[in-house]
């Protein structure tokens, strides 16, 4: 921001500071010794955010937001995007079938299961101001990670791309003045061996350069009863290189790449029942497989990107261009098991865009404005084969496949305007207007006509989409006392035309039209007892019109649109600071959503097939309660530091389809996570369990007959556990 630019409240400064003057982060609270795990604090110990692009105090910032810093990740053992969830209320990161590819993120209840390159998540997951991209590029390491915001509900305006139902902003170290370096090494059961790297420091005097590596290999936690070999492993390689030139203090570029290398074994699923197999056998007990066919997965995603910052006197200017690729090839063994019902089922996904964003921040008379240009461009392209096996009765192996081809065109104009009315009132409005563009092609063949008698059928198309949208938002916070601000918010969000560019299981569910969101919500902040205690809480509703639905239905996918549906609920986080050296912290959430209007509802076959009136039913993956509570010590003692953590998350149950099957449900489930360690100087010793009682629980389930498979199962990681060295110098 620019040295001269200041928002005035009366006689305070509001919403100028330096970037430079973040020191650490947390969802509630900072002390500059052991900060807590949610909020960021500059050097007069306000919260900063940039969850509106400009770093204002989340005191007064009109929106729901969670800032996680670098050392809440370290202290509660968070490493992966879908650790990240426990710290937000009302949000879940679904490891789900394929879920390094195909996880789907819930925020308030709403979800998108996104296995197809024509539709697109409603969540936009966003490194150092670009979007991400597919969802192969979703579940990524936390590697040199300076804080991470989790925004609620729809930002339509400021970000805009696929954030109907919210953001995860993932925003990396910079380099800077200061030689520093990092080593951390982990062990622990299933052979788990980690080590990561930094190295970071000035080379000029307006030059600067940092580095980042971590390689993570754990054996697989799903037993192969044949002897072959184990599923759910990790083997995953995560770089990151930036270079940072500052001539001046009022113009910086940064450039930026990074790249994930994942030769992981997927477990994807086990089959929970099977064709012919009584209810119970081996292989359909939890973390049990039997494959005869191979389960893998090769995962490649590389970005570049470069940030320009320049204060041109009364404005602040910033451009962000940006071009990533990613691609998979992945193989399944649908049955998981001695039997071939699949004979073959191979996946593939490639895809590239190239992205440009221009911002200018500054002062016009009275009111602080945010004006905006983004450009997207995406290119992505499927290709799938499967092919049934002999145990179905049908010889040759025969085969369908699925070649496709979706290109995406976004731009988008937007821009805000904030006025300081009164010393305690702020009141801020914007709009987003963008156009989208979607040319999708699509061919799925079947030479044999074996799969047309199962049910799907020979398809070549094409299709295109045009889709103008109008995102506002217009809110107020003010004050009413010193540290408690109170907030209300009204926001759009919109999501573009789907096509069903994956194996289609008819002629009907080929295309979705556009989704829209619009979100009521209002807040109390507050920031008490000398900065010991942070409390927030907000209730919110949200209508969904042509919410964009994916379902599995026997063995292909259907598209639609389901009518209306709402979601409302309240949410709160608190942090206290008990005494020097202990604090709480937590957050709990309530949530109601329902199918308003959905007629035209797939029933598994599994249960009978068809179709249902799904309206007045739980949205997918939408828990009524999540909670989280956590404890830390820090206790100084001759030698240094012993410190402590436990961390409970609860979610209750959830539904992983439309109909709220009792087959497809997910039961409620507790985690226990634990740390303690020792501190001195610059080194750490660290021992840690997570899932502490071993619980079992379901993160997805879905139906496949016409394979054979009438019910998958996914679940969730086993106790582990271990020991980590780290220094710091």
């Amino acid at each position: 921001m620019q040295k001269n630019m200041r928002f005035h409240r009366g006689k305070r400064a509001f919403a100028g500071p330096i970037l430079s003057s973040l020191l650490a982060i947390n969802p509630a609270f900072a002390q500059s010794d052991t900060p807590s795990p949610y909020i960021e604090a500059n050097s007069r110990n306000e919260i900063i955010v940039t969850a509106r692009k400009i770093p204002e105090n989340l005191i007064s910032t009109p929106v729901s937001v969670t800032s996680i810093s670098a050392d809440t990740l370290s202290s509660a053992g968070l490493q992966n995007t879908t650790d990240l969830t426990a710290l937000a209320p009302n949000v879940d990161i679904n490891g789900g079938i394929a879920g390094q590819l195909q996880g789907q993120i819930s925020i308030r209840g709403i979800s998108t299961l996104v296995r197809n390159i024509g539709l697109e998540t409603g969540v936009g997951i966003y490194v150092d101001g670009v979007y991400a991209g597919r969802p192969e590029n979703f579940a990524q390491q936390l590697l040199d990670v300076e804080r991470v915001e989790i925004i609620r509900g729809p930002q339509g305006t400021e970000f805009g791309k696929n954030t109907i139902a919210g953001v995860i902003h993932v925003q990396t170290r910079q380099p800077d003045d200061e030689t520093r370096a990092s080593l951390q090494v982990e062990a622990g059961n299933y052979s788990y061996f980690s080590g990561q790297a930094s190295l970071g420091g000035k080379i000029t005097e307006q030059f600067s350069l940092r580095g980042a590596i971590s390689y993570a290999n754990r054996d697989g936690f799903y037993k192969h009863l044949s002897g072959g070999k184990d599923a759910g492993s990790t083997d995953l390689l995560t770089w990151r290189l930036s270079a940072k030139y500052q001539p001046t203090s009022d113009f910086s570029v940064i450039l930026r790449a990074d790249g994930l290398r994942d030769r992981s074994t997927p477990a994807f699923f086990q089959s929970g029942t099977l064709a012919g197999f009584p209810d119970q056998f081996p292989s359909n007990q939890p973390h049990r497989i039997n494959n005869n066919r191979p389960n893998l997965l090769d995962r490649d995603n590389n970005g570049v990107s470069m940030t320009i910052d320049w204060n041109a006197g009364n404005v602040a200017l910033t451009s962000i261009t940006a071009y990533r690729e990613s691609g998979y090839d992945a193989q399944l063994d649908d049955d998981q098991e001695q039997i071939d019902f699949v004979a073959a089922d191979d996946f593939s996904d490639d895809s590239d865009f190239f992205s440009q964003e221009l911002r200018a921040t500054g002062l016009l008379g009275a009111f602080r404005y945010l004006v905006g240009a983004y450009y997207f461009d995406q290119t992505v392209k499927t290709d799938r084969r499967i092919a049934i096996g002999e145990a179905l009765g049908i010889p040759g192996e025969p085969a369908v496949t699925t070649t496709g081809r979706v290109k995406a065109e976004s731009i988008a104009l937007f821009g805000r305007l904030d006025l300081q009315a009164t010393e305690r009132l702020l009141l801020s409005g914007g709009i987003r207007f963008t156009e989208e563009k979607k040319c999708a092609e699509f061919v799925q063949g079947d030479a044999t006509g074996i799969f047309t008698l199962l049910g799907i059928p020979n398809l070549d198309f094409a299709a295109r989409s045009k889709d103008n949208d109008f995102s506002p938002t217009i809110s107020a916070s003010y004050e009413i006392a010193d540290g408690v601000n109170v907030y209300g918010r009204f926001a759009q969000g919109f999501k573009s035309a789907a096509f069903n560019i994956d194996l289609a299981s008819s002629l009907d569910g080929l295309s979705a039209r556009p989704e829209k969101a619009t979100s009521y919500e209002v807040g109390l902040k507050t920031s008490l007892l000398n900065n010991r205690l942070f409390f927030n809480l907000s209730a919110f509703l949200t209508d969904h019109n042509r919410l964009q639905v994916s379902q599995i239905f026997g063995s292909g996918l259907a598209l639609s649109n389901a009518g209306k549906a709402t979601a409302k609920g309240v949410e709160s986080e608190v942090s206290f600071r008990i005494l020097p050296n202990l604090r709480i912290e937590g957050n709990a959430a309530l949530l109601d959503t329902q199918y308003q209007d959905y007629r035209n509802c797939l029933i598994p076959a599994s249960v009978g097939g068809g179709v249902a009136d799904c309206s007045g039913n739980d949205l997918v993956l939408a828990p009524k309660f999540t909670g989280h509570a956590a404890i830390q010590l820090d206790q100084p003692v001759r030698f240094g530091e012993i410190f402590a953590r436990a961390d409970i998350d609860y979610r209750s149950s959830v539904f992983f389809e439309p109909t709220n099957s009792a087959d497809f449900k997910g039961d409620s489930r507790t985690l226990v996570n634990m740390r303690v360690g020792m501190k001195h100087d610059n080194w750490s010793v660290t021992g840690w369990v997570e899932n502490l009682t071993n619980e079992t629980y379901k993160t997805y389930a879905d139906d496949r007959s016409a394979l054979g498979v009438l019910r998958t199962a996914a679940y969730g990681s086993p106790r582990t556990y271990g020991l980590t060295v780290a220094t710091r110098f």
